[in-house]
């Protein structure tokens, strides 16, 4: 056949790719390159179906004459030829010395991405720019695991292993966004096999890395090499499946990040002069309160999501009201509770025509703002997170605290210690109820949410009666 190449073990055939297709209708045409047993696939841009397959086949053994039965295939081989000798010969050629398929598929312009760094930062670029920063967050910690990784795979010594594994242990809660270990290391595609998965999954454990975390990194590597419907690695080659020559990601559960109700308490007890540890400890509170809402809602809430005539605040959340699923998603209304009001006379806007609290002043809530207040919105977060750690520490509560705690320890108090009904905490927290249509005879009135929330309140604390008048104005 004369579409077949080999060069210093790479070898080049020309195949009918009935992959995941009948034989007997059009296949595509693609080059399959093989080197050391793994192979990849590279378009034609052709199909034949199976009987003009077999003329094709012939004609190239034979040098048969495309003025007869094969006539109508002559532009394929045409073209085909022409590829062959002008550009996939010679990309072969100048890679053999030290070749890799990320190597050809650059030569080939099949991908200006070398490497999986280089694939990873070109997808949080588009998450960021499209305003999926807590995306691009799970990306960007899955390339720093990776890297450092890469980075312990290269250490030769034992010891220094080690070593690296320790550092990695002492500052594993600071290596998500920035990597404070500021190591460096490239990954090549070729280099992500069924043992670089293995190995890269004993040492995240080894590092004290949850397998709930492993997972969501392995699934997110993944998603990187999937590449949509242009996959940076394929046929033998890609590692992920079941069975015994494939990566099997692990399965965990999801991490408990819910406190019991007495920590809550703590937290809100409280005592410190220090201003950045004081807004930390309120805004924590507020959240818990406000039916465990996260923290990109509170930025947005603004005094006219207070209704006076049921003392609630009434709001949408973000990913509810931007999602396309339901035209007219149920608003969540969450009591206002003494520790409520008594926190935003603390810290709210004094001005009550804008936003609640001052995370957001001077940015309007209009979608082409949207980026602005997203980056706004991180920007406030990150002081009060790190906050929150210290004062967990203060306190000997052994977590690594964040205003994430406040939602799951809301709905696991009402589900698993309050034993509150699965469709009341949905509608409390705006999670969906599904097909349930007991759900819309369920709805629950303000003096009912206000009896369930306030049973949340700390019975240590002495609140101030403060009347909703002095907030709404």
């Amino acid at each position: 056949m004369k579409f077949y190449y080999s060069n210093n073990g790479i070898t080049v055939k020309l195949v009918r790719d009935i992959r995941n297709k009948n034989p007997e209708n059009e296949c595509p045409l693609r080059w399959r390159v093989t080197y050391k047993r793994d192979s990849d696939y590279y378009s034609t841009g052709k199909v034949l179906d199976r009987e003009d397959w077999e003329l094709f086949e012939a004609s190239e053994e034979a040098d048969f004459n495309f003025k007869t039965k094969a006539a109508h295939l002559r532009e394929h081989k045409d073209d085909i030829q022409k590829y062959f000798d002008d550009i996939l010969k010679p990309a072969v050629k100048e890679t053999a010395d030290n070749f890799s398929f990320a190597a050809l598929d650059h030569k080939l312009g099949k991908s200006d991405i070398l490497t999986v760094n280089d694939a990873f930062t070109a997808k949080i670029n588009t998450l960021n720019n499209t305003f999926k920063v807590g995306n691009a967050t799970i990306y960007r910690t899955t390339l720093n695991a990776l890297i450092r990784f890469q980075y312990y795979r290269k250490i030769k010594s034992k010891i220094a292993k080690q070593l690296f594994i320790e550092e990695c242990v002492s500052k594993k809660h600071k290596t998500k966004g920035k990597d404070v270990l500021n190591v460096i290391a490239d990954i090549k595609f070729d280099d992500i096999t069924v043992k670089f998965l293995s190995d890269c999954e004993d040492f995240w454990s080894a590092t004290g890395i949850e397998y709930a975390t492993i997972g969501i990194y392995m699934r997110t590597l993944r998603a990187i090499i999937n590449n949509g419907e242009d996959p940076y690695l394929s046929g033998t080659r890609y590692p992920f499946g079941e069975g015994k020559n494939k990566y099997s990601i692990p399965e965990g559960g999801r991490k408990s990040i819910a406190l019991d109700i007495e920590d809550i308490w703590k937290i809100e007890d409280f005592e410190t002069d220090n201003q950045g540890l004081m807004v930390a400890r309120d805004i924590f509170i507020f959240m818990f309160y406000c039916n465990g809402l996260n923290f990109g809602d509170l930025c947005r809430l603004q005094y006219k999501d207070i209704d006076g005539a049921s003392q609630e605040i009434v709001f949408h959340r973000k990913k509810t009201r931007d999602t396309k699923k339901k035209k007219n998603p149920e608003p969540i209304c969450a009591p206002l509770l003494p520790p409520m009001v008594e926190i935003i006379n603390r810290h709210g806007n004094k001005e009550q025509n804008g936003y609640i609290f001052p995370f957001l002043n001077g940015i309007e809530r209009v979608d082409q703002n949207e980026r602005k207040i997203k980056d706004a919105i991180q920007l406030a977060l990150n002081p009060i997170n790190n906050s929150l750690k210290v004062i967990a520490a203060q306190l000997g509560i052994d977590r690594n605290l964040s205003t994430a705690y406040t939602r799951n320890s809301y709905v696991t108090h009402l589900t698993s210690e309050m034993y509150i009904s699965e469709i009341f905490v949905k509608q409390m927290v705006g999670h969906s109820t599904g097909k349930n249509v007991t759900a819309g005879y369920n709805n629950p009135s303000p003096k009912k949410r206000r009896e369930v929330n306030s049973k949340l309140l700390n019975p240590n604390k002495k609140y101030n009666t403060i009347s909703l008048l002095s907030v709404t104005g």
